[in-house]
Parts: structure tokens; sequence; C-alpha cells
């Protein structure tokens, strides 16, 4: 009332009002509210403005979460088109929404065209940023997860031991990082029936933990259960119970 219903601050408010909706689970309403202030945005403010953008998301994001499928994909898409002739194909921001996008395809049970979007994703930043980058590393993990989705264990292992690599080249060997893509590494010779080698991964992270955060500390102790899982499923009962009860006792 006091500013108007097409002044930005209003158009924001309403946008927000969108998203409680959402959390509430009122999905419906969501849509409903998040149409009305779309189209007041792109009026007001154009279709390449940063609130429209954010807008057109989080309407996809609510089409996505309702199951509808085909228009979360097309709204997707045309928001991609926007995001790279504002900003351009190779823009941090343009680079983020598409992890968006690849996330809401792998939600969608689109499990094949999601992995081709992060395999987009991963060859962007290698090339923009470098191999080395945080975020060219993060993008490699979720391109590991995706293929796990999948059950691509040979493709998977590998690059999740290229991330291994390259986090201990980037973050060092110790870093907490760096340990959690050699449980996820562990956790996959598992599926693959790979227990030698788990247990192998399973000790040497362990040992590090051990050293750098104490025996007692919460990650150490859940490295301490994982190795007699291990233990158990390789049929050596009695480690198994060793190392069980010392991650009980912890």
């Amino acid at each position: 009332r006091t500013l108007g219903a097409e002044h930005p601050d209003t158009l924001k408010s309403r946008n927000h009002l969108a998203t409680a909706l959402r959390m509430r689970g009122k999905l419906a309403e969501e849509e409903v509210e998040r149409r009305a202030v779309l189209a007041l945005m792109e009026r007001v403010l154009g279709t390449e403005h940063p609130d429209t953008l954010d807008c057109c998301h989080s309407f996809a994001v609510g089409l996505g979460t309702q199951g509808k499928k085909a228009e979360a994909k097309a709204e997707f898409r045309a928001i991609l088109a926007l995001w790279e002739r504002v900003l351009g194909a190779e823009h941090p921001d343009t680079l983020a929404f598409r992890d968006s996008y690849a996330a809401l395809l792998m939600l969608l049970g689109s499990n094949a065209e999601a992995e081709a979007e992060h395999r987009v994703i991963l060859a962007l930043r290698e090339r923009v940023l470098g191999a080395d980058h945080p975020d060219t590393i993060s993008s490699r993990s979720s391109l590991a997860f995706m293929l796990s989705v999948q059950g691509k264990g040979a493709e998977e292992a590998a690059e999740r031991r290229a991330v291994i690599a390259l986090e201990e080249r980037v973050l060092g060997a110790e870093h907490s990082k760096t340990l959690r893509s050699r449980d996820n590494l562990a956790t996959l010779l598992l599926r693959q029936g790979k227990r030698a080698e788990e247990e192998v991964e399973r000790r040497a992270v362990l040992g590090i933990r051990e050293r750098v955060l104490g025996a007692e500390h919460p990650d150490t102790l859940g490295s301490r259960y994982g190795l007699a899982v291990s233990l158990r499923d390789l049929g050596r009962r009695k480690e198994a119970l060793v190392e069980a009860e010392a991650a009980y006792d912890g």
C-alpha cells in the first residue's frame, strides 16, 4: 500500500512470500504467487533483470518440486539462455545456475541428462578456472556422484581417484574434504566388492584422522566404525569386534 504493487521492494516481498509458501508445502499456492510476481517483474524490471532471473529460477524449482517435469525443464532452459546472453556462458553465476539445473534433472530422475550437464559444467570450469580450482574439483565430485547414482562404477572410480589426487595437491592429504573424498572411494570399493582395497583405504583415513583430530573426534570414531564393518564383511570378526568396541567406547 505504501510503496505500490509494482515497486521493486514489493515484488521482492511477494517473491519471498512464494518461497515461504513452498517451505510450508503449499506448492499450488506458491505457483500462483510466483506466476503473478514474475509477470509483474518482467513488465516492470525487464526479463533480464537479476531479480526477474532469480524469480524465474525459483519458479522453475517450484515446478520441479511439484513433479511438473516438462514445464520445469523448459523453464530452466529458457532461464539458462537468458543467463548466457546477459552474463556469458562461462560466467560463474551462469555455471552456478547450471549446477542447479543439473540437480533438478537428478531430482526429476533424468539421470543421463544430469550427467551430461555435469560434464559440460566441468569442461567449462576446467577451461576457465583450471583443473585445480575448488569449483572445478567440486564439479568433478558432482559428476562422480552422478555416475554413482547410475551404477557406473568404473567411471565413478576414475573420477573419485582424480578428485582425491587434486585435493591432496591443492588442499593437502589431511584436509577434511580430502578425507571425505577418500571415504567416498572406500564406499565405492565396498559396493564393487573390493574388500581388501576398501580396508586399506579405511585404515589410511583412520590413521590420518587419529593423528590430526584425535582418537575421540566424531569423524575418527566414524572411520573406526567403518573399518569395523569392513573387517566384519571380510570374515575377520575378532578384529571387527575390537574396532567396534573402540568406536563405541570413544
